[in-house]
Order: structure tokens, then sequence, then C-alpha cells
């Protein structure tokens, strides 16, 4: 396969950051490991190139590439190989950076700080975009907030740098039994009594006016991890 092959299918790449929401009544699946808590968010906006996003900054043990990383700030995980491919590596460490800073941007809609999803519509578009919208109102309507931590563990696994547009696909584990529905005037839990606590997701990156977003999010809570 060349340096710019159609498809670069890519070994476990980097470790980051996700929130998921726990709105829909759902069994719990398998374990999850090396995976990390979100604490906020680290950048301002989408990067393209060989750059991350604006703002990103390294947590140990977090690679983005051989001898080096970048994360969302204030979170922890274990690192994992980097593919040597120059091209699909810079690519990779965007996607990964937006990919975090989706989520973080996540964590501070759902817990009020911005529920409108300005921070959101910086890093996502299409479906992914519009099911955390309707999420956040849903939450709204429902005069709740979310609060504690989520923790994930993506992998980025393919980058195409020949589709138009350019497209990454990220594989994660998600874990989300430290983040909580809430009562933000008495701090009670309202949880689902079979909530979703930990599955497989995949995420589908595209460039959009020059800027990775995240365009899917797909929940396989079939699947253990």
């Amino acid at each position: 396969m060349g340096r710019y092959g159609a498809v670069s299918r890519l070994r476990a790449l980097w470790v980051g950051a996700v929130v998921p929401l726990i709105l829909f009544p759902v069994a719990g699946c398998g374990q999850a490991g090396g995976a990390q808590h979100l604490s906020g968010i680290s950048g301002a906006g989408g990067a393209t190139g060989d750059s991350v996003n604006s703002g990103i900054s390294a947590a140990p043990g977090d690679s983005a590439a051989p001898g080096g990383g970048n994360g969302t700030g204030g979170a922890t995980a274990g690192g994992a190989p980097a593919p040597t491919a120059g091209a699909e590596q810079a690519v990779g460490r965007v996607v990964l950076s937006t990919y975090q800073d989706w989520w973080a941007a996540q964590v501070k809609a759902y817990s009020g700080e911005d529920p409108n999803g300005a921070q959101v519509r910086v890093y996502s578009n299409g479906l992914a975009l519009a099911n955390v919208l309707q999420s956040l109102a849903g939450l709204r309507d429902a005069k709740l907030v979310m609060t504690g931590q989520p923790a994930i563990s993506p992998q980025v696994t393919s980058v195409d740098l020949n589709a138009s547009p350019q497209s990454a696909v990220i594989e994660d584990c998600v874990d989300v039994t430290g983040w909580h529905q809430s009562d933000p005037a008495t701090g009670s839990v309202k949880d689902a009594p079979q909530h979703l606590t930990r599955y497989r997701a995949k995420a589908v990156l595209r460039i959009n006016a020059g800027l990775w977003k995240v365009f899917e999010f797909n929940r396989e809570a079939g699947r253990t991890c």
C-alpha cells in the first residue's frame, strides 16, 4: 500500500476521550480497558493539514505519534503504536484531536454550561450534530443535566485520503458508568433503570469546509468491549 493509498488501514492508533449519551435505556455490555476520562474542552476549532487542533495539550501516555502525544486537557490514557505512513499519521492526529474536542464539547453542553451546543457545532455536522442537539433538547425538556465523567478508548482505524471529501473512521469503547443524568436543583441521579453503560461505537469524520468534523456516531450496543 502506498503512502497515499486510497484507504489506509491502521492498527490501534491513538487513545483519547469521549462522552456518550445515556438517555436511552439499553442493556450494558462488557468491560473496557485503557479508558480515558474527559475533563473539558481543549481546543477552539477544527484543523487541517498536519497539525492538531489549536489548544490541544499533551497528557502522559496519550500517544498520537511515536514518542509523542496529544490529548484532551486533563485526560489520561494508555498509548498505542502509531502508523509510519507520514500523510496518514498527520491526518490521524488531526482526526483524533477533533474527536476528543467534540466529546469535550458534549460534556460541557450536557452539563448545562453550553446548553445550546455552540461548541458541539464547531466539531460536528450531519447526523452526529443533529443527534446531539436532539438529546440536548430532551435533557432541557426533562430539566436534567449530565454530571460526573465518562471514559473512552478511541482508535483511529482508517484514513481515506483519496475520498471526496477525505474521511476517517474511529472505533471506540465507551464507558458511562460514572456519568449520570441528574436534577440540577437537588443533585439527585435520574438515570433510566437499565441505561446503557458500556458499549462499542464507530465514528466517521470528514473534511467539511476545510475542517475535520464528526459526521456519524453509531453505538453498537450488542458488542462488548
